[in-house]
């Protein structure tokens, strides 16, 4: 069974996505609402890979992360830069997102209540952290590329 490496891998890509939004936070301090939210969404990422592990401690041994995506480009500060920053959250965002529904499946067809719910939750969670990417980039889309300087 490949599931133990899949949940390794999925572990790995939260914790890259968590250290992707405190890069942002730090880089785009000054840019309150991306701030909070980035910090916001680093916490809940962080949380979700930490149950995650546990339930993989217990249930699904033995797995390696082979697979995760690569890691956050390094943010830097600045409106270009935050709309690739933003593309670099979306790439690490949309993968673990994936990465959920796969789990969502998995866990249906083993029948594992915990694992299903737990993957139905984060889907939900990642769902809404992809609506705020998409929609914080296209606020941000017109001022950094015309008129910021």
């Amino acid at each position: 069974m490949q599931l133990p490496h899949y949940l390794a891998a999925l572990v790995t890509a939260e914790r890259r996505l968590a250290d992707g939004y405190d890069q942002v936070t730090r880089a785009h301090a000054g840019v309150a609402d991306v701030a909070l939210t980035s910090r916001s969404f680093a916490e809940a990422s962080r949380a979700r890979a930490d149950a995650l592990a546990a339930a993989c401690e217990d249930r699904y041994p033995g797995g390696t992360d082979e697979g995760a995506p690569a890691s956050f480009a390094a943010a830097q500060p600045g409106p270009l830069a935050l709309l690739s920053d933003l593309a670099e959250l979306a790439r690490l965002a949309g993968f673990v997102h994936t990465a959920w529904e796969v789990v969502v499946q998995a866990a249906s067809g083993l029948r594992d209540r915990d694992l299903l719910s737990e993957a139905q939750q984060n889907v939900s969670a990642l769902e809404t952290e992809a609506a705020w990417i998409d929609h914080k980039t296209k606020s941000e889309a017109a001022q950094a590329v015309l008129v910021a300087e």
